[in-house]
């Protein structure tokens, strides 16, 4: 029997190709080497030992380009593989397309708010006293809503007159409808007392109540309307008036139909607010001690008042001495307990 000759290290490495990683012959990889050790017999015939050098050669600079160059510091996917980027690049472009949405719909909502706001210095009827309680006014830097609940009792420019009627449903309290109605009624009477034909505005104000007079307000976000009694609360009265034998314009505002219970009860929630400050009551010992401040100050005034120079006097001798003023604190509280 002849013994072949041993493997090469290019003939045990392609033998052990054939493996795959379990240690188990790989059919197609076992195909494969079939095919390059018939390609070498050939050229080991055609050309000698050196055609198989060259072809081995050959082959392992090929096997070398198709290998992925690895750089240990790429952040680059050894594998080739660019989900990563596209991930990536998909977030990016979905963050930056939700601000360009949002910065959009912010500027079309502004846009659409100024061009639907409505400007009742131009023209003053009842349409246009209803768009503008429905889309507010301008007021300041800003807009000024209104109640949803609203009537339009009057808007003419033959007589001059714009009168309204709103159901407050947001404010607390009294003191909150006070606030929210004034700035409301201020609003509405500014934009319509600026047409030349307008010189009255009357703001009238209601809320609803329940049987123990609280307010009553919309729930679940103004889905759930309120359900109670109607009542009047205030009325706001803006006029316009030219002085006689000037060209000045005077504006007057009145607050009508407050009645006493209304008045108390926001006098009692101003001072719950300010009862956190310092008071400014004055007391008599306050006078009295001011009072003393004065006659020292009296007392220590000499003749260089006059014709100048030095203080004749100082702070000691006119100071009461300490038993005579333990006397006169004794004597006036004897006279208050009199």
């Amino acid at each position: 029997m002849a013994k072949r000759p041993p493997l090469t290290a290019d003939e045990a490495t392609e033998l052990f190709s054939e493996l795959d990683d379990s240690g188990v012959v790989d059919p197609m990889r076992a195909r494969d080497a079939s095919r390059r050790r018939a390609v070498r017999d050939k050229a080991r015939e055609e050309g000698g030992a050196e055609a198989v050098n060259k072809l081995e050669s050959d082959h392992r600079c090929s096997r070398r380009a198709r290998q992925a160059q690895v750089d240990p510091l790429s952040a680059d996917d050894p594998s080739g593989s660019k989900v990563g980027q596209t991930i990536t690049r998909t977030a990016l472009i979905c963050i930056i397309g939700v601000l360009v949405f949002v910065v959009g719909m912010q500027v079309v909502y502004g846009v659409n708010r100024r061009l639907n706001t409505a400007n009742l210095s131009d023209r003053a009827n009842v349409e246009t006293v209803e768009h503008a309680m429905e889309s507010g006014v301008e007021w300041g830097n800003g807009f000024t809503q209104f109640p949803e609940e609203f009537t339009v009792d009057e808007a003419s420019e033959q007589s001059g007159i714009v009168e309204v009627s709103v159901v407050d449903t947001t404010s607390k309290n009294e003191l909150e409808l006070l606030s929210n109605s004034q700035i409301q009624a201020a609003a509405l009477a500014t934009n319509a007392l600026l047409n030349n034909k307008i010189n009255r505005v009357v703001y009238n104000v209601y809320v609803r109540v329940d049987e123990s007079g609280n307010f009553v307000h919309d729930s679940f976000f103004g889905f759930l309307k309120s359900d109670g009694t109607r009542r009047a609360m205030l009325t706001f009265i803006w006029t316009k008036e030219v002085t006689a034998g000037t060209s000045n314009i005077d504006w007057q505002l009145r607050i009508v139909g407050m009645d006493e219970e209304t008045a108390g009860k926001i006098q009692e929630q101003v001072n719950s607010v300010s009862s956190l400050a310092e008071s400014t009551e004055v007391t008599q010992d306050d006078i009295d001690e001011e009072q003393r401040e004065q006659n020292m100050e009296q007392n220590l005034h000499g003749s260089e008042v006059f014709s100048g120079g030095s203080p004749e006097k100082s702070p000691s001798d006119v100071l009461p001495a300490p038993d005579a003023a333990t006397d006169g604190a004794a004597d006036a509280s004897a006279e208050d307990a009199a």
